[in-house]
């Protein structure tokens, strides 16, 4: 495939040389970053990585500018505190990797997405199972996910139940006595998927003060994600709904029917029929983040490829044929351009470079061996811009036979 940039004029380009594998590294790259969002967005882990993410950047200004002292410091607090992040927070960083599924298909990988059989009986039971609960002064929260995933974003993910939904399921699970009764209910497809979950809590400052643990738990899920919540308070008998950080009290079990089926019939209609086009628009301020944060890497990096630098590099022969040796004066080193940016440049180390001969083909007598940048082991991100010479001079001779075996008594015996 031909290069990307090869329609701009060579005073555009910049030293750019944009391939199609320079594409397929940016949508790997930006893929696993926009994974990584997802599952680790809304904990301590995340923000602090944030924090890390803004010396880094810092580190990388002062680099830029020859700031030594001070890329030096940054250097040093920057390594001392990822090793910290890493070791404070294990345990977190921990369940959100066993939450990672290698046998998802590509379409939930960027979207978990639910089995769409929202039906009226689900919507009815839920509003009337919340209204008794009210009247009987159980605390419950009932948590609902849409089109992001919920589950990387529990603090604790309680017990597995998969069950359909029913008014005694539900009741039992609310129940004080019940081990279960003081997380949430997390919902999926329609169906109860866990119990006894553990919320993130919001840090909101604006929330009235009689609002406990309860609310501010269901205000938490729905600001790091687009799922409901209902909330039902245990010491004023109020049921609330939270979507996207807003939460309203609703009066009667019809308008918990109607609030609840207009946002979640909504959900179904949406996601009836699957495309790719709708994959895309989902969740889209993540993905562009995520794509822009690989795309600002990739041209600090990557993309000004208008450096120079050049080394004398060893020639390393091999797959010699077993009948032929070397004789002569062979050529034994080369000097090789490389180019790149001057960031990969920085990291190279010269003495890892070999350009590599395959002399399985040749045959006795001098002859002249082309070199190709397939002969060079160059890192990724770095290309030859020329050698010299461009091939190597090589002599090979015949490799005398083993002397036959005598016996003691007689002449040498031939064998066949």
């Amino acid at each position: 495939m031909t290069e990307f940039l090869d329609f701009l004029p060579p005073d555009w380009r910049l030293g750019w040389e944009f391939r199609w594998r320079d594409m397929i590294d940016i949508a790997c790259m930006a893929f696993v970053v926009y994974q990584a969002y997802i599952r680790f967005r809304g904990t301590q882990a995340a923000r602090i990585g944030v924090g890390l993410a803004v010396l880094g950047l810092f580190y990388f200004l002062a680099s830029q500018a020859g700031l030594f002292l001070t890329t030096w410091v940054l250097g040093g607090i920057w390594a001392a505190a990822f090793i910290l992040v890493v070791v404070v927070f294990q345990a977190e960083i921990r369940q959100i990797l066993e939450q990672v599924n290698p046998v998802l298909s590509t379409p939930k990988m960027f979207r978990r997405t639910s089995a769409e059989t929202w039906v009226a009986d689900f919507l009815v039971t839920i509003a009337e199972t919340c209204f008794s609960l009210a009247k009987k002064r159980r605390g419950a929260i009932l948590v609902f996910e849409r089109n992001d995933p919920v589950e990387p974003l529990l603090r604790s993910q309680g017990v597995l139940i998969d069950a359909a939904v029913s008014d005694l399921l539900l009741d039992n699970l609310f129940t004080p006595s019940s081990p279960l009764h003081d997380g949430a209910v997390y919902f999926r497809a329609g169906r109860v998927c866990r119990a006894g979950c553990i919320l993130p809590l919001s840090e909101s400052r604006s929330l009235p003060y009689t609002y406990g643990t309860r609310h501010r738990a269901a205000l938490g899920i729905t600001e790091r994600s687009d799922a409901l919540s209902v909330v039902v308070s245990e010491e004023r008998g109020e049921v609330s709904v939270v979507d996207r950080g807003g939460m309203v009290t609703l009066p009667e079990s019809a308008g918990l029917l109607t609030w609840l089926n207009l946002r979640l019939s909504g959900t179904r209609k949406r996601r009836t029929h699957w495309r790719w086009r709708d994959m895309l628009k989902t969740n889209i301020r993540p993905k562009l983040g995520a794509l822009a944060a690989v795309c600002v890497l990739w041209l600090i990096l990557v993309g000004p490829q208008n450096t120079e630098v050049g080394f004398a590099v060893p020639v390393v022969y091999y797959n010699i044929p077993r009948h032929l040796d070397m004789a002569g004066k062979n050529t034994q080193e080369v000097y090789l351009r490389v180019r790149g940016s001057r960031e990969l440049l920085a990291l190279l180390d010269p003495r890892g470079l070999r350009a590599q001969v395959d002399l399985s083909s040749a045959r006795a007598g001098r002859s002249r061996l082309p070199l190709t940048e397939r002969d060079i082991n160059v890192p990724l991100g770095l290309q030859v811009a020329g050698m010299d010479p461009a091939s190597v001079s090589v002599r090979l001779k015949e490799r005398p036979s083993p002397p036959q075996q005598s016996d003691q008594n007689g002449p040498a015996r031939q064998t066949s």
